[in-house]
């Protein structure tokens, strides 16, 4: 998504949502600040990483109430080797429990933190989102593991329109936040799991026993997750499809069954095999 028009979604929702600009801005500041103290960082390196997972097909996995039948379905049947697996959240939860360890991690820290240090450990590319209502976990989650400041396989995202050394690629939630990072780097083929948007929120939302979650406004923000993807859909010029066995339509991501997107990924990569190929 291009920033000037994130700049005028984001006002919409602090409008509808009530949010302070001020203490988003401050929270970006605060994690910007804890990042940059322990060590250099150079923004393209970390770019150029994401870059290189993202140009493959990827799995982008959510927190919704499918989560746990989809995913040990998709782990005894597929082979994750040719795919980029991006953890959204709480589903680092099961990620950990079935031993998949995400190539991306993508967290504003509700999830359960214990999943999210052996992500990030393990080497999974982990972008920490700053929003107003987070400061104090930032605060927290890296008091209780500095040396996690340090790993370079770690950095943050803002929402704000505040110019700093985080990166914002779009999105709200922490689901389409991830959404919006693989329509960035234009990722060719899109598997959404774990995308229910319904009413009922799931377990995997709700592991961190220090965050209370409003249902009202989880279902505020999931309409304002469909609305933007409705409305960006369009710049991603790849395939995308819904996994999720249940739950919402989402725009731009038609259903697709676990052995249909097997096929697909099985295309596609007889096609790189053939533009890879050497030329006689």
């Amino acid at each position: 998504m291009q920033l000037d028009n994130w700049n005028l979604e984001y006002l919409k929702i602090v409008s509808e949502l009530g949010l302070n600009i001020e203490e988003d801005i401050h929270s970006a500041k605060e994690l910007e600040s804890i990042l940059l103290t322990n060590r250099p960082f150079r923004s393209q390196n970390f770019l150029d990483r994401l870059n290189q997972l993202l140009k493959q097909p990827n799995l982008i996995v959510g927190s919704g109430p499918s989560l746990e039948t989809d995913l040990n379905s998709f782990k005894q049947h597929f082979n994750l080797v040719n795919l980029v697996t991006i953890a959204v959240d709480g589903s680092c939860s099961l990620f950990r429990q079935l031993q998949i360890i995400p190539n991306i991690l993508v967290t504003d820290l509700d999830g359960e933190w214990s999943a999210i240090r052996w992500a990030i450990s393990h080497g999974a590319i982990t972008l920490i989102h700053a929003h107003g209502d987070n400061e104090y976990l930032i605060k927290r989650f890296f008091e209780d593991n500095e040396n996690l400041s340090e790993k370079t396989n770690v950095w943050g995202t803002t929402q704000n329109m505040l110019t700093t050394k985080l990166f914002n690629f779009g999105g709200f939630t922490d689901g389409d936040r991830a959404i919006f990072l693989s329509f960035h780097f234009q990722s060719p083929l899109i598997g959404l799991m774990g995308f229910d948007f319904g009413e009922i929120i799931g377990k995997y939302s709700t592991l961190n026993p220090t965050i209370t979650k409003d249902p009202i406004k989880k279902r505020k923000k999931f309409k304002i997750a469909l609305s933007l993807l409705a409305a960006y859909y369009h710049d991603h010029k790849g395939v995308r499809f819904n996994l999720t066995s249940s739950g919402e339509e989402i725009p731009g991501f038609p259903r697709l069954s676990l052995q249909e997107f097997k096929t697909e990924l099985i295309e596609w990569n007889k096609t790189q095999s053939k533009e890879e190929s050497p030329k006689h």
